[in-house]
């Protein structure tokens, strides 16, 4: 591989590049293993008991939303279920595309009424989890979370697998045992917001259609006003944000794109906060949510959204947040990343472990190791906690509580790089953290080792190339991140 040297510029271009996460369900490049740590082919595996449970409890939500709403559901339904419950994956998705496919030809023969499209979706994100997963790590990421909300709650699921498979392994999705569970990244959608609405009814507040409008008009507004200071002040920092595509188009504005539509969702999560106050709120994010940041406090493997802001993360829960990923990334990956464990230390780990494929003295889990899917879905839990404390930094009144913060931060970043490495979101976050910092070495041997890992990631490779002569002059110290 050619040598790579990167600059401050080059890493601040990675992480507005990849920090904004087009979607967590995007491709990650495999790391090299050697052929014989591969998964060995072997014939599909029973169903998780809770996923078959699952499958049973979605065909009767079918039935009955469809008999709610007077609906001919078509006979592709029942099979798509009964293909589920056999276990024929291959079945089954062929099933859901054509599906899926059905609920745009309105009028057609091959129409599919989107009112049940909910629990067939449901139904096949989790059946995707369960066939690309190690069943013992869907079920540990899944259940850990379950049991650490309490009863009643309402919780956001961002990832497929908070999504899906919280669901999965719930008492009872469609009942909100023992807590509520949505998806922050479909809020936008009547169709989603139709489907709560048939499974818990008045038993939480969700939006009606003219509050969601509402949402939307607020969000248009606001973006037209950030869209015109930008035109009206073009030296002046930039309000609308990268990423975000907003356009006036003969005088209306348009707007575009997963930032914009996850600033319709954040409004909408926050009506929904605010119109059931007699609830907790636990969150797994997918995007951050910008109004949150202020009321989350790390949970387990996810954040608690307390009802008032906090003015800083108590030590009792910063202590327990560390203490819980030690005991697991000593589990997954052996006992030896410590909280003042050197950056070169971690690459070092990386490299011979997912690229030379050297597990010789290798102490975790094996499991862990070999499944892409499981260590993405882990890091990005990770990294999204290291993600709130270097927030809390670069807002900290002072520098104890700004140091305090950063030592937390990077020591999350590290497990979360440790545990995947070609993670985009991870190698972004943990960038803009070292720069912040001004360690400009450490952040290129974070970002070259990636570049090792995905050598044709064109973030780190045409960047480096680009900035080879601004590397030369180098820059000090980077300005913290807003």
């Amino acid at each position: 591989m050619k040598s790579v040297k990167l600059n401050t510029t080059f890493l601040i271009a990675v992480v507005c590049a990849a920090v904004l996460f087009a979607d967590h369900s995007l491709s990650v490049a495999a790391e090299t293993i050697s052929p014989s740590e591969q998964k060995p082919t072997k014939p599909a595996p029973a169903l998780p008991q809770a996923f078959a449970r699952f499958v049973n409890e979605k065909r009767a939500l079918a039935a009955a939303i469809g008999k709610k709403h007077d609906l001919k559901v078509p006979s592709k339904v029942w099979e798509f279920f009964a293909a589920a419950q056999k276990g024929d994956w291959a079945a089954t998705s062929n099933l859901f595309f054509g599906i899926e496919a059905g609920t745009h030809r309105r009028g057609s023969a091959e129409w599919m009424p989107s009112e049940i499209w909910g629990p067939i979706h449901d139904t096949f994100g989790a059946y995707e989890l369960v066939e690309a997963w190690n069943t013992q790590l869907l079920e540990q990421f899944a259940e850990e979370i379950v049991k650490s909300i309490p009863s009643g709650s309402i919780y956001f699921g961002g990832t497929e697998g908070g999504r899906f498979a919280v669901s999965a392994f719930s008492q009872s999705h469609s009942e909100g045992r023992p807590f509520f569970t949505l998806t922050q990244n479909a809020l936008a959608d009547s169709n989603y917001l139709g489907y709560l609405t048939d499974m818990y009814g008045a038993r939480i507040h969700l939006p009606n259609t003219n509050e969601s409008q509402k949402c939307f008009e607020e969000y248009l507004t606001n973006a037209q006003a950030r869209l015109k200071h930008d035109r009206d002040f073009p030296n002046e920092t930039r309000q609308i944000r990268p990423g975000e595509d907003v356009r006036l188009v003969d005088g209306k504005v348009q707007v575009n794109g997963p930032v914009a539509v996850m600033a319709i969702n954040s409004l909408i999560v926050k009506l929904i906060f605010d119109r059931n106050p007699e609830r907790q709120f636990y969150v797994e994010e997918s995007y951050p949510l910008d109004w949150t940041y202020p009321h989350l406090a790390p949970h387990q493997f996810i954040f608690k959204l307390s009802r008032e802001p906090l003015k800083e993360i108590p030590a009792q829960a910063v202590r327990a947040d560390r203490e819980f990923w030690i005991r697991h990334t000593d589990s997954w990956l052996g006992a030896w990343l410590k909280t003042n464990a050197p950056v070169r230390e971690v690459t070092d780990f990386v490299e011979r472990t997912y690229l030379n494929g050297n597990i010789k003295d290798f102490n975790g889990d094996l499991r862990l190791i070999r499944d892409l899917e499981a260590r993405k879905a882990f890091s990005h839990l990770r990294a999204s906690i290291g993600g709130l404390y270097a927030w809390r930094a670069a807002h900290s009144k002072g520098p104890s509580e700004r140091q305090r913060m950063m030592a937390e931060a990077d020591f999350a970043f590290r497990q979360a790089f440790a545990i995947c490495p070609v993670s985009p979101e991870t190698v972004a976050r943990y960038v803009e953290l070292l720069v912040s910092g001004g360690r400009l070495s450490d952040a290129e041997q974070i970002a070259v080792t990636a570049y090792k890992l995905d050598p044709e990631h064109k973030q780190l490779g045409d960047y480096a190339e680009q900035q080879l002569l601004r590397a030369k002059q180098g820059t000090e110290k980077a300005p913290a991140p807003k």
